[in-house]
């Protein structure tokens, strides 16, 4: 489920699930655990004072639990009305010191950005914002320049194999248990669709290219079902807490690493071409 967006074309198919999004996904129990999931890997690498930007940042979860750890934050989404939420969020949590908003499409080509500022300590995208993307490579490009040297990246994105997806639509014979592997459908998002891009791990690891060195490939949703099921774990607490345990013991592991209806890849930006193997 992608948190923001990065086309101007579905701008609205955002603006409209804005309202719901929090109750739809982050506010779940699996969502909830799922985001913090992700935190939690990402932990190490947060200092007080450093400066971070949010790709897609949908409602702004990732940029306020970033600004409550003192971190100074922007908040870039494609959605008006995705960020007027962020906003309001910080505004009651009197965190908007610490926060800004910008409206970025991450497929607008480099002469027609808004000024971004400086590079980064970190960039996140969380929860899909980089499926929104037609051209992986020049998103790549414009990391290395958001990213200062030294910095990290985070990237959550939806891979061409969900093992829970497939499994759960071919148990039903419906054609969408395949609909992942060419790498291009379309995703619901709220009342309506997009179409995204499913990214092979070797596109994500190629368009970051030499200036990053991979840290960790993880399995977000590996044993956690995809966010059109959550309702089932919300009526089965226990079987919640099964599949809960099993993703935060293995989700670091090859292959299940590969296998979830997200993946998130840690890099970290080089000073130099680095020459070594990305992790399995």
């Amino acid at each position: 489920m992608a948190d923001g967006l990065s086309t101007r074309a579905t701008a609205a198919v955002f603006d409209e699930a804005a309202a719901s999004y929090d109750s739809d996904f982050s506010d779940t129990t699996a969502g909830l655990w799922l985001r913090e999931s992700v935190w939690s890997r990402l932990t190490p690498f947060i200092k007080p004072g450093m400066h971070v930007l949010d790709l897609g940042c949908g409602t702004g979860e990732d940029a306020l639990w970033l600004a409550k750890n003192a971190c100074r934050v922007t908040a870039a989404d494609g959605s008006p009305a995705m960020l007027e939420r962020v906003a309001a969020k910080a505004a009651r949590l009197k965190l908007d010191q610490r926060l800004r908003t910008l409206r970025l499409d991450l497929n607008a080509p480099a002469d027609a950005e808004p000024p971004i500022g400086h590079p980064f300590d970190l960039v996140i995208s969380n929860f899909g914002a980089i499926n929104c993307v037609e051209d992986l490579g020049a998103l790549g490009g414009k990391l290395v320049r958001w990213v200062k040297p030294g910095g990290v990246l985070a990237l959550v994105f939806m891979g061409r194999f969900c093992a829970w997806e497939s499994a759960y639509y071919s148990a039903r014979f419906d054609a969408r248990a395949a609909r992942r592997w060419s790498g291009r459908a379309r995703a619901s998002v709220g009342s309506q669709s997009v179409h995204v891009r499913y990214w092979a791990m070797r596109e994500a690891l190629s368009a970051l290219g030499p200036s990053f060195r991979p840290l960790a490939v993880l399995g977000v949703g590996t044993f956690l079902p995809p966010s059109y099921l959550f309702h089932w774990l919300e009526r089965h607490p226990r079987s919640f807490r099964a599949l809960a345990q099993c993703e935060r013991s293995t989700s670091h592991l090859w292959p299940l690493s590969r296998m979830g209806d997200h993946t998130l890849v840690i890099a970290r930006r080089l000073d130099t071409i680095s020459t070594g193997r990305s992790p399995r």
